[in-house]
């Protein structure tokens, strides 16, 4: 399992090592979990110059079910790997138990607290965030801790996120300053806003609308073709924000997406950072911001935090050691670092997971 963090280049390593696989005449097998991930895959291996005739890039769910017509390939590679340990990736890797698995995730970390050892016999670790932005391979970015809504009438679910009904309620408790708040700390970025449901979403991409922002709204029963043509809008620009609930995350590639709104609390650790650093990917002179009107980083730190990650279970429930030592300044409310946690590390900021 190879991890890197959301937005570092994870495509093109893929895409490299694929055609280096295809170059000794073997047969790749890539599974993804999302259809709306396939079309972007296969322009990264034709780009990279792998012929379509020595790969299946397909969805797992496909894949399950086309598991005696497939060619036996010589390499089964898995994107966001962080889902493999469900039992539609189980019995693709059962089927095919000889060959060999190369997983790639910005976020290897399950709620349940299960490790990924049950997969993977070894794990390779990239650069951390700070790193990536200190050598321009990320944006540098600012995070506002700008609270909306009673987070009170919250309630954990059995999977160890909050319920759907609570986070519903919390969305009631939500009235007005989304837009404004965008207005002050946005600068008139192109935006991603992440909801937890779908009424709510289409609420929000409304205000933006009446506040003289072009918005649309996308989720996962969004007809196919309408969907398609909501996020061409946004990626050439004739949208400048977007509303979703729980589509618009992993593997997401908008570059010059400089803005992320959240209004999802949330529990887990990896919905938090696909969602938080979809507005981190480079371009040159980019800063990106992150508009936390939920406070998940109170629960998480921040997206920059180093990780220390592992293969091995963890006890369910626990997300770090000592619990993230951040402040929210009263005046323009950026979110940063406590002096204690400066004093107590050396060299960058670390967040240990527990095993």
């Amino acid at each position: 399992m190879i991890v890197s963090p959301a937005g570092s280049g994870k495509s093109v390593v893929i895409a490299e090592i694929a055609r280096l696989a295809a170059e000794k005449g073997g047969y790749i097998l890539f599974t993804v979990h999302r259809k709306e991930l396939v079309n972007q895959i296969k322009e990264t291996f034709q780009q990279a110059g792998i012929p379509d005739q020595q790969t299946t890039i397909m969805t797992v769910g496909k894949i399950k079910n086309r598991l005696g017509q497939l060619p036996k390939p010589s390499l089964i590679i898995t994107d966001e790997t962080h889902h493999s340990l469900a039992k539609t990736y189980q019995k693709i890797y059962q089927f095919w138990d000889k060959v060999p698995r190369l997983g790639f995730t910005a976020t290897p970390w399950r709620l349940s607290g299960e490790g990924l050892g049950r997969t993977y016999d070894d794990m390779v670790v990239g650069p951390q965030v700070q790193w990536l932005i200190d050598h321009h391979r990320l944006a540098p970015v600012k995070v506002f801790g700008a609270e909306l809504g009673d987070q009170s009438v919250l309630r954990k679910s059995s999977t160890g996120d909050f319920t759907g009904s609570s986070l519903a309620e919390f969305e009631k408790t939500i009235d007005g300053g989304i837009v404004e708040s965008w207005q002050k700390f946005a600068g008139n970025r192109k935006t991603i806003v992440y909801c937890s449901t779908v009424a709510f979403s289409k609420k929000v991409a409304e205000m933006f609308n009446q506040a003289g922002v072009p918005a649309a709204e996308a989720d996962a029963k969004t007809p196919a073709k309408q969907r398609e043509q909501v996020m061409s809008d946004f990626k050439s620009g004739k949208i400048q924000v977007l509303t979703n609930c729980d589509l618009i995350s992993e593997g997401f590639n908008v570059p010059d997406c400089s803005c992320v709104v959240l209004l999802r609390p949330t529990k887990s650790l990896v919905l938090y950072i696909q969602q938080s650093m979809r507005c981190m990917r480079y371009q040159p002179g980019k800063q990106a911001v992150i508009i936390d009107q939920v406070r998940n980083f109170e629960r998480f730190g921040l997206p920059t935090d180093n990780r220390h990650w592992t293969l091995k279970d963890r006890k369910k429930g626990k997300n770090t050691d000592n619990g993230p030592a951040v402040k929210t300044c009263p005046k323009c409310l950026l979110v940063m670092l406590s002096r204690l946690r400066k004093q107590n590390v050396k060299g960058r900021p670390k967040i240990r997971l527990r095993n």
